[in-house]
Protein backbone atom coordinates (compact mmCIF):
# COMPACT_ATOMS: atom_id res chain seq x y z
CA UNK A 1 0.00 0.00 0.00
CA UNK A 2 1.43 3.23 -0.93
CA UNK A 3 1.40 6.60 1.63
CA UNK A 4 1.59 9.58 1.04
CA UNK A 5 4.48 11.45 1.55
CA UNK A 6 3.04 13.95 4.66
CA UNK A 7 2.06 12.62 7.60
CA UNK A 8 -1.23 13.81 8.61
CA UNK A 9 -0.34 16.60 10.51
CA UNK A 10 1.37 18.13 7.89
CA UNK A 11 -1.66 17.81 5.22
CA UNK A 12 -3.46 19.07 7.92
CA UNK A 13 -1.58 22.21 7.86
CA UNK A 14 -1.54 22.29 4.35
CA UNK A 15 -5.57 22.09 3.80
CA UNK A 16 -5.47 24.35 6.90
CA UNK A 17 -4.01 27.16 5.23
CA UNK A 18 -5.89 26.76 2.03
CA UNK A 19 -8.83 27.03 3.54
CA UNK A 20 -7.69 29.85 5.87
CA UNK A 21 -6.70 31.87 2.38
CA UNK A 22 -10.08 31.06 0.98
CA UNK A 23 -11.82 32.93 4.23
CA UNK A 24 -9.33 35.61 4.08
CA UNK A 25 -10.81 35.97 0.39
CA UNK A 26 -14.20 35.44 0.73
CA UNK A 27 -14.00 38.20 3.88
CA UNK A 28 -12.06 40.56 1.79
CA UNK A 29 -14.90 40.22 -1.09
CA UNK A 30 -17.67 40.65 1.48
CA UNK A 31 -15.87 44.44 2.70
CA UNK A 32 -15.31 45.34 -0.78
CA UNK A 33 -17.13 48.78 -1.65
CA UNK A 34 -19.80 48.34 -4.25
CA UNK A 35 -19.69 51.71 -6.04
CA UNK A 36 -16.31 51.91 -8.47
CA UNK A 37 -14.44 55.08 -8.45
CA UNK A 38 -13.68 56.85 -11.38
CA UNK A 39 -9.67 55.55 -10.77
CA UNK A 40 -10.64 52.61 -10.11
CA UNK A 41 -8.60 50.82 -13.17
CA UNK A 42 -4.86 53.00 -11.60
CA UNK A 43 -6.00 52.40 -8.01
CA UNK A 44 -6.39 48.36 -9.07
CA UNK A 45 -2.44 48.55 -11.19
CA UNK A 46 -1.77 50.08 -7.90
CA UNK A 47 -3.11 47.45 -5.40
CA UNK A 48 -2.88 44.51 -7.89
CA UNK A 49 -2.19 41.33 -5.67
CA UNK A 50 1.16 39.61 -6.25
CA UNK A 51 2.08 36.86 -8.18
CA UNK A 52 1.56 33.58 -6.21
CA UNK A 53 4.77 32.24 -6.08
CA UNK A 54 6.69 30.38 -8.49
CA UNK A 55 7.72 26.70 -7.83
CA UNK A 56 11.28 27.78 -8.24
CA UNK A 57 10.84 29.72 -5.59
CA UNK A 58 9.58 27.64 -2.54
CA UNK A 59 11.10 24.50 -4.02
CA UNK A 60 14.07 24.57 -1.45
CA UNK A 61 11.90 25.22 1.69
CA UNK A 62 9.12 22.68 0.37
CA UNK A 63 12.20 20.21 -0.32
CA UNK A 64 13.11 20.90 2.99
CA UNK A 65 9.67 20.34 4.51
CA UNK A 66 8.96 17.15 2.56
CA UNK A 67 12.09 15.88 3.77
CA UNK A 68 11.92 16.71 6.94
CA UNK A 69 8.32 14.94 6.95
CA UNK A 70 9.77 11.60 5.64
CA UNK A 71 12.49 12.21 8.19
CA UNK A 72 9.86 11.82 10.83
CA UNK A 73 8.08 9.22 9.58
CA UNK A 74 10.77 7.53 9.06
CA UNK A 75 12.09 7.99 13.13
CA UNK A 76 8.76 6.70 14.16
CA UNK A 77 8.46 3.78 12.60
CA UNK A 78 12.06 2.16 12.32
CA UNK A 79 13.90 4.29 14.99
CA UNK A 80 11.48 2.87 17.77
CA UNK A 81 13.26 -0.70 17.01
CA UNK A 82 16.97 0.79 17.13
CA UNK A 83 17.00 1.45 13.25
CA UNK A 84 19.42 4.21 12.05
CA UNK A 85 20.12 6.04 8.75
CA UNK A 86 23.77 4.73 9.94
CA UNK A 87 22.33 1.56 8.79
CA UNK A 88 22.26 2.44 5.15
CA UNK A 89 23.94 3.51 2.05
CA UNK A 90 22.74 7.04 1.45
CA UNK A 91 22.57 6.78 -2.01
CA UNK A 92 21.09 3.70 -2.67
CA UNK A 93 18.28 4.55 0.08
CA UNK A 94 17.49 7.42 -1.85
CA UNK A 95 17.62 5.49 -5.30
CA UNK A 96 15.05 3.10 -3.19
CA UNK A 97 13.20 5.75 -2.43
CA UNK A 98 12.64 7.75 -5.73
CA UNK A 99 11.94 4.67 -6.96
CA UNK A 100 8.89 3.50 -5.19
CA UNK A 101 7.69 6.93 -5.12
CA UNK A 102 7.57 7.03 -8.93
CA UNK A 103 5.62 3.90 -9.12
CA UNK A 104 8.31 1.87 -10.58
CA UNK A 105 9.39 -1.34 -10.15
CA UNK A 106 12.21 -2.36 -7.50
CA UNK A 107 15.22 -3.45 -9.22
CA UNK A 108 16.20 -6.43 -6.98
CA UNK A 109 14.17 -9.59 -6.82
CA UNK A 110 11.70 -9.47 -3.93
CA UNK A 111 13.10 -12.58 -2.40
CA UNK A 112 16.68 -10.99 -2.05
CA UNK A 113 15.36 -7.90 -0.32
CA UNK A 114 13.47 -9.88 1.51
CA UNK A 115 16.31 -11.70 2.47
CA UNK A 116 18.33 -8.74 3.14
CA UNK A 117 15.94 -7.41 5.47
CA UNK A 118 15.89 -10.56 7.35
CA UNK A 119 19.56 -10.02 7.70
CA UNK A 120 19.09 -6.63 9.46
CA UNK A 121 16.41 -7.51 11.46
CA UNK A 122 18.94 -9.78 12.92
CA UNK A 123 22.02 -7.49 13.17
CA UNK A 124 19.66 -5.14 14.87
CA UNK A 125 18.50 -7.69 17.93
CA UNK A 126 22.18 -8.98 18.04
CA UNK A 127 22.97 -5.18 18.75
CA UNK A 128 20.06 -4.39 21.07
CA UNK A 129 20.90 -7.16 23.33
CA UNK A 130 24.40 -5.89 23.61
CA UNK A 131 22.59 -2.53 24.27
CA UNK A 132 20.72 -3.56 26.65
CA UNK A 133 23.23 -5.40 28.82
CA UNK A 134 25.51 -2.17 28.94
CA UNK A 135 22.16 -0.38 29.62
CA UNK A 136 21.26 -2.34 32.60
CA UNK A 137 25.21 -2.11 34.35
CA UNK A 138 25.23 1.28 34.00
CA UNK A 139 21.82 1.91 35.53
CA UNK A 140 22.39 -0.17 38.53
CA UNK A 141 25.78 1.45 39.05
CA UNK A 142 24.23 4.87 38.59
CA UNK A 143 21.40 3.50 41.31
CA UNK A 144 23.71 2.33 43.42
CA UNK A 145 26.21 5.35 43.99
CA UNK A 146 23.32 7.49 43.77
CA UNK A 147 21.16 5.88 46.16
CA UNK A 148 24.12 7.40 48.91
CA UNK A 149 23.88 10.66 48.31
CA UNK A 150 22.66 12.86 51.08
CA UNK A 151 19.04 13.51 50.72
CA UNK A 152 17.97 10.55 47.99
CA UNK A 153 15.10 7.65 49.70
CA UNK A 154 15.08 4.26 48.14
CA UNK A 155 12.37 2.43 48.27
CA UNK A 156 11.57 -1.55 48.61
CA UNK A 157 10.60 -1.41 44.84
CA UNK A 158 14.02 0.27 43.84
CA UNK A 159 12.52 3.20 43.16
CA UNK A 160 15.03 6.56 44.02
CA UNK A 161 13.24 9.80 45.06
CA UNK A 162 14.65 13.16 45.93
CA UNK A 163 12.24 16.25 47.63
CA UNK A 164 13.36 19.31 46.06
CA UNK A 165 9.68 20.71 47.22
CA UNK A 166 7.66 19.34 50.24
CA UNK A 167 4.08 20.25 49.22
CA UNK A 168 0.88 20.19 51.17
CA UNK A 169 -1.58 18.16 53.19
CA UNK A 170 -3.24 16.37 50.06
CA UNK A 171 -2.44 13.26 48.65
CA UNK A 172 -4.24 10.52 46.44
CA UNK A 173 -6.54 8.43 48.50
CA UNK A 174 -6.50 4.91 46.60
CA UNK A 175 -10.43 3.39 45.99
CA UNK A 176 -12.09 0.44 47.42
CA UNK A 177 -10.69 -2.69 46.72
CA UNK A 178 -11.15 -3.74 43.05
CA UNK A 179 -12.58 -0.49 41.64
CA UNK A 180 -11.04 1.48 39.04
CA UNK A 181 -8.82 4.95 39.91
CA UNK A 182 -10.95 7.89 38.45
CA UNK A 183 -8.47 10.58 39.24
CA UNK A 184 -6.08 12.66 36.76
CA UNK A 185 -3.03 13.83 38.11
CA UNK A 186 -1.79 17.42 37.05
CA UNK A 187 2.14 17.41 36.59
CA UNK A 188 4.82 19.58 35.28
CA UNK A 189 7.68 17.14 34.56
CA UNK A 190 10.97 16.59 32.64
CA UNK A 191 12.65 13.21 32.16
CA UNK A 192 16.12 12.05 31.22
CA UNK A 193 18.27 9.19 30.76
CA UNK A 194 21.79 9.08 33.15
CA UNK A 195 23.45 10.65 30.49
CA UNK A 196 21.40 13.98 31.19
CA UNK A 197 19.61 13.89 27.56
CA UNK A 198 16.64 14.97 27.98
CA UNK A 199 14.18 12.91 25.75
CA UNK A 200 10.24 14.78 27.44
CA UNK A 201 8.90 17.26 29.21
CA UNK A 202 5.54 19.07 29.33
CA UNK A 203 5.06 22.03 27.82
CA UNK A 204 6.87 25.03 29.85
CA UNK A 205 4.00 26.62 32.17
CA UNK A 206 1.55 24.40 30.74
CA UNK A 207 1.14 21.17 32.99
CA UNK A 208 -0.48 18.17 31.68
CA UNK A 209 -3.12 15.78 32.94
CA UNK A 210 -2.32 12.11 32.98
CA UNK A 211 -3.71 8.58 34.92
CA UNK A 212 -2.00 6.12 36.07
CA UNK A 213 -1.85 4.09 32.99
CA UNK A 214 2.15 5.15 33.00
CA UNK A 215 5.04 3.14 33.70
CA UNK A 216 5.80 1.90 37.32
CA UNK A 217 7.93 3.89 38.47
CA UNK A 218 6.20 7.45 38.13
CA UNK A 219 2.57 5.54 38.86
CA UNK A 220 4.09 4.81 42.06
CA UNK A 221 5.58 8.61 42.73
CA UNK A 222 1.87 9.90 41.71
CA UNK A 223 0.16 7.79 44.00
CA UNK A 224 2.49 8.48 47.09
CA UNK A 225 3.68 12.55 46.62
CA UNK A 226 1.34 15.45 47.96
CA UNK A 227 0.12 18.17 45.63
CA UNK A 228 2.44 20.68 45.31
CA UNK A 229 5.13 18.85 45.87
CA UNK A 230 8.45 18.52 43.07
CA UNK A 231 10.28 15.54 43.60
CA UNK A 232 13.18 14.01 41.16
CA UNK A 233 12.83 10.50 40.48
CA UNK A 234 15.14 7.98 39.72
CA UNK A 235 13.43 5.31 38.26
CA UNK A 236 15.21 1.72 37.61
CA UNK A 237 14.66 -0.16 34.17
CA UNK A 238 12.10 -2.69 35.73
CA UNK A 239 10.11 -0.13 36.54
CA UNK A 240 9.85 1.56 33.50
CA UNK A 241 10.54 0.29 30.11
CA UNK A 242 12.30 -2.74 30.90
CA UNK A 243 13.93 -4.51 28.13
CA UNK A 244 11.64 -3.02 25.35
CA UNK A 245 12.76 -0.32 23.25
CA UNK A 246 10.43 2.75 24.45
CA UNK A 247 11.73 5.24 20.95
CA UNK A 248 14.33 6.57 19.50
CA UNK A 249 15.94 8.09 22.25
CA UNK A 250 15.18 5.42 25.02
CA UNK A 251 17.11 2.01 24.16
CA UNK A 252 16.57 -1.41 26.23
CA UNK A 253 17.07 -1.38 30.09
CA UNK A 254 17.22 2.66 30.36
CA UNK A 255 17.35 3.57 33.75
CA UNK A 256 15.15 7.42 33.72
CA UNK A 257 15.46 10.25 36.08
CA UNK A 258 12.25 12.90 36.11
CA UNK A 259 11.62 15.68 37.85
CA UNK A 260 8.43 15.83 38.83
CA UNK A 261 5.81 18.65 40.00
CA UNK A 262 2.57 17.45 41.10
CA UNK A 263 0.25 20.70 40.73
CA UNK A 264 -3.12 19.30 41.43
CA UNK A 265 -5.00 16.17 41.89
CA UNK A 266 -8.95 15.95 40.20
CA UNK A 267 -11.84 13.42 38.96
CA UNK A 268 -11.65 12.31 35.83
CA UNK A 269 -14.81 13.34 33.53
CA UNK A 270 -17.13 10.85 33.37
CA UNK A 271 -17.49 7.78 31.06
CA UNK A 272 -20.61 7.51 28.98
CA UNK A 273 -23.13 4.59 29.47
CA UNK A 274 -22.34 3.64 26.15
CA UNK A 275 -19.03 3.68 24.01
CA UNK A 276 -19.30 6.14 21.37
CA UNK A 277 -21.66 5.33 18.08
CA UNK A 278 -23.10 2.58 20.12
CA UNK A 279 -26.57 2.17 19.33
CA UNK A 280 -29.37 0.52 21.70
CA UNK A 281 -31.35 -2.36 20.16
CA UNK A 282 -34.30 -0.94 19.12
CA UNK A 283 -33.39 2.51 19.28
CA UNK A 284 -33.53 5.51 16.30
Amino acid sequence: MRHSLFNRATRTALIALSISGIAMAKEAAKEAPKEVAKDAPAQAAKEAPKEAPKAADIKPDSSYAAGYSAGSAFAENFGKYGVSLDDFEMEIFIKGFAAAAKGKKPEVEPEKLQAAMMGLSEIIQAREKILAEENLKAGNDFLAKNGKREGVTTNKSGLQYEVLAKGGDQKYVAPAEGAPSNKLFVVNYKGSRIDGTQFDASPEGKPVEMSLEVVEGFREALTSMPVGAKWKLFIPSSMAYGEQRASVDLSPNSTLIFEIELVAIKDAPPQPAFPEGFQIPGGQ
